[in-house]
């Protein structure tokens, strides 16, 4: 008998579910995970495909009643089909023939299994829209190992891989399958060749076998999504990125896609490389169906200054909105705003500014620099990722001018430096003439080179930061509107600050220098360096955050 008798759709979804046994957790399907039962999870997936007919098979009357309870459909599984070595095939092969004998008649069948909880629409749709010519059937896989089954893989497109028969190499199939009924019957419970595999999501092959697989499962229920929106270009730099792999990495167990317009991702292989997922759009409605799509708990937005008018759209999507470094009149629409480079007397709820929200590399803090040479051996020039303004190759004519010979200068070129051949070709130059002058192209370890310097030349930026919380001594140079509204170098006289003018700026850099020479100045910046709060900022920002997130929820 079938707990109700309804037929409305060509397509079923049948969902295995048997009461228990010896080799399994005690009332696995029926296990509480954030307060529902296991199978809940599947058949709400399953439920809210509206082209499939959804029944349950089970010897279970709890699983039963609850199926029915969620709108599912049942076919009572006979004992002598709920032992640990019955089939997938045969527990098919009798709920279709029960179904056959009720004139319902199916064209395709995805058997889906409790177990696997985290099988997305978009993956039930596959499966069933693989099925066509000559695809009988599809097993879910996973990966390639050694077992019995004894297929090989062999790749055919990106959602399709063709299994054939190897006896050295083997395809894992899981306990999810799709199939054309029409032949199975007709075979009697045979899976009909050639067979398929349909590679599933790292999500989608989360089983649970052990106590603690419920715990991981319950953990990535409770996870936030949050949603990154970041540009990154030559003009405004790779700070922001650098920033948000920073914060990203103490939020690993969350759900996090990067977003960034398609004409300003430089660095996006940087968050690839992390593997973060990236997704690129170029106009507004592309980015409207990005986030629509991904439905975010939270928004960052390190972007510099936003409008109002972008920020009352985010607000339509009810999502918690975080921002960085933003000055713009839309940060008023931001639950929280992050704005550590800047100083404000009278912030807005919610704005914190000032250095010790700051969120610096996790090399800086590792790293310290314990410097006290009386006479300057070793300077540090770095201007970012891009330096388009060109600023270190100004700084290189000016150490020529001042015949700077008997100081070892360390030039770091970022990743996106535009500039490199000249500053090469002029630093070999001047090597010949006796000048000191070593070039680090693309490091990921600037902190090697900071812990041993005396004092650092560097762009008026969140760098300042990295190199403060080494205790190094900062000559900042502001270059555009937006490193000159940076006060932190003069707020806390950890240095001096200055800012970029072409026409005397090779003098007034020549006079800085000079006064960064004394030791007498480094030491009086050393001792206030000592007293800034730089280490544990990122730690303060992800509280904040939380703190605000969980009050909303």
């Amino acid at each position: 008998m079938i707990y109700p008798i309804q037929m409305k759709n060509k397509l079923l979804i049948l969902i295995m579910a048997r009461k228990g046994s010896r080799d399994s957790i005690s009332r696995q399907n029926l296990r509480l995970v954030n307060d529902k039962p296991l199978i809940h999870y599947v058949l709400q997936t399953a439920l809210n495909f509206h082209d499939a007919d959804v029944f349950v098979s089970t010897d279970s009357e709890e699983i039963k009643e609850y199926s029915m309870m969620c709108g599912a459909q049942v076919i009572p599984r006979p004992r002598y089909l709920t032992k640990s070595s019955t089939s997938v095939k045969e527990i098919s092969f009798h709920a279709l023939k029960i179904l056959e004998k009720n004139g319902m008649t199916y064209d395709k069948c995805l058997v889906l299994h409790p177990k696997f909880p985290m099988i997305q629409q978009k993956t039930i749709k596959s499966f069933f829209s693989l099925l066509k010519n000559d695809i009988q059937t599809v097993f879910g896989i996973a990966q390639i190992i050694d077992s019995k089954l004894n297929y090989s893989v062999k790749t055919t497109n990106k959602k399709l891989i063709k299994l054939e028969p190897s006896n050295t190499r083997s395809a894992l199939l899981n306990r999810i399958v799709s199939f054309k009924t029409k032949n199975f019957l007709k075979q009697k419970g045979k899976f009909i060749a050639p067979f398929h595999g349909l590679p599933l999501s790292n999500n989608e092959l989360h089983s649970l076998s052990s106590y603690h697989d419920f715990k991981t499962f319950e953990q990535i229920l409770n996870r936030k999504k949050i949603l990154v929106r970041i540009d990154a270009t030559v003009e405004i730099g790779l700070g922001h990125v650098y920033n948000m792999l920073t914060i990203l990495n103490h939020l690993r167990n969350d759900e996090i896609l990067i977003v960034m317009n398609k004409n300003k991702t430089l660095g996006a292989n940087k968050f690839k490389e992390q593997l973060y997922n990236v997704k690129f759009f170029s106009n507004v409605s592309q980015l409207d169906k990005i986030i629509l799509n991904f439905k975010p708990d939270i928004i960052f937005n390190d972007i510099l200054n936003t409008s109002e008018k972008y920020m009352k759209k985010l607000q339509k999507f009810n999502s918690m909105i975080v921002n960085f470094e933003d000055l713009g009149n839309g940060r008023r629409y931001a639950n929280l705003v992050f704005n550590p480079i800047f100083s404000k007397k009278r912030p807005l709820t919610k704005e914190f500014y000032g250095g010790k929200y700051a969120c610096v590399r996790d090399e800086f803090r590792i790293w310290t620099n314990t410097v006290n040479r009386k006479e300057t051996k070793k300077i540090l020039i770095s201007f970012g990722g891009t330096d388009p303004a060109n600023i270190t190759s100004k700084i290189l004519e000016c150490i020529k001018n001042n015949s700077l010979k008997e100081i070892e200068f360390t030039v770091i070129l970022g990743y996106g430096f535009e500039h490199k051949n000249e500053i090469k070709t002029k630093s070999q130059s001047m090597s010949k003439d006796g000048f000191k002058i070593k070039l680090i192209d693309k490091s990921d370890f600037l902190a090697k080179y900071i812990r041993d310097t005396d004092f650092a030349i560097i762009s008026n930026g969140r760098t300042v930061f990295e190199v403060a919380c080494m205790n190094v001594p900062v000559l900042s140079v502001a270059v555009n509107d937006r490193e000159k509204s940076h006060s932190f170098v003069n707020d806390h006289k950890i240095g001096k600050h200055m800012i970029f003018n072409k026409f005397t700026f090779s003098k007034n850099l020549s006079k800085n220098i000079q006064h960064m020479l004394l030791n007498t100045n480094r030491r009086k910046y050393k001792s206030n360096l000592k007293k800034l709060e730089l280490l544990n900022g990122v730690e303060r920002v992800i509280e904040i955050i939380n703190n605000e997130f969980n009050k909303r929820n």
